[in-house]
């Protein structure tokens, strides 16, 4: 084989390489995300509901941007 059919072979495996490495953090990512979001759902049922007495605290909020 020829040295620049080695460079492009080696060049070819590594971006495969680099291609997996990302797919795979971004599954993990998806996991880590979907985790949260289930618990930030339980963490929301847990909690006991809102008084109707202050129903109208945080209906006037100011957002500056």
């Amino acid at each position: 084989m020829a040295a620049d059919t080695i460079g492009t072979v080696k060049a070819f495996l590594g971006m495969k390489q680099v291609k997996l490495q990302q797919d795979v953090q971004v599954d993990i990512l998806k996991k880590i995300m979907n985790q949260e979001k289930q618990a930030a759902r339980e963490m929301l049922e847990t909690m006991p509901p809102v008084s109707p007495s202050l129903s109208h605290l945080g209906n006037n909020l100011d957002i500056y941007i």
